[in-house]
């Protein structure tokens, strides 16, 4: 098993008890402090593993920030057709959407939002990223108008 494999499997299993904690104990004091924490978040995790994925491939084959930098749909394929470029990219997709699981989380948290419905709506921001995050912010408008929170 290469590197790339090894990162792939590890950030796999380690998001998960985050989204587990944002998901079914979001009032928890446990989630509380693991994602109120004002220096350090589990996303800067994941920012540190894309990290070390990224600039030793940047630093080793220098024309993957030109790529980068005037992207094509061909570049951006042929990046993520190597297994370091698959995982470099889903662990971009781990950060980010936790981050805005985050974002949705500490919302509806501020919003005093029932999280009857804004749980599985998280775990579609898990599965879908901006599509959940969208059906989010759509409900959220619905509830608010319809004054159901």
């Amino acid at each position: 098993m290469n590197l790339a494999q090894q990162i792939f499997l590890v950030s796999n299993a380690f998001v998960m008890p985050f989204w587990i904690s944002l998901v079914l104990l979001p009032r928890s004091k446990f989630t509380s402090r693991v994602f109120n924490n004002p220096r350090f978040k589990p996303m800067h995790i994941f920012a540190l593993l894309y990290a070390l994925m990224v600039v030793p491939a940047i630093i080793q084959s220098p024309q993957i920030f030109s790529m980068l930098a005037q992207p094509t749909l061909e570049g951006i394929q042929s990046l993520m057709s190597t297994p370091e470029g698959a995982a470099a990219g889903w662990i971009h997709y781990l950060c980010f959407d936790l981050f805005v699981g985050f974002s949705v989380w500490k919302t509806a948290l501020e919003r005093n939002q029932s999280f009857k419905w804004v749980s599985p709506i998280l775990f579609l921001v898990l599965m879908f990223g901006p599509l959940g995050w969208l059906i989010y912010e759509l409900v959220s408008l619905w509830a608010k108008s319809a004054k159901f929170s």
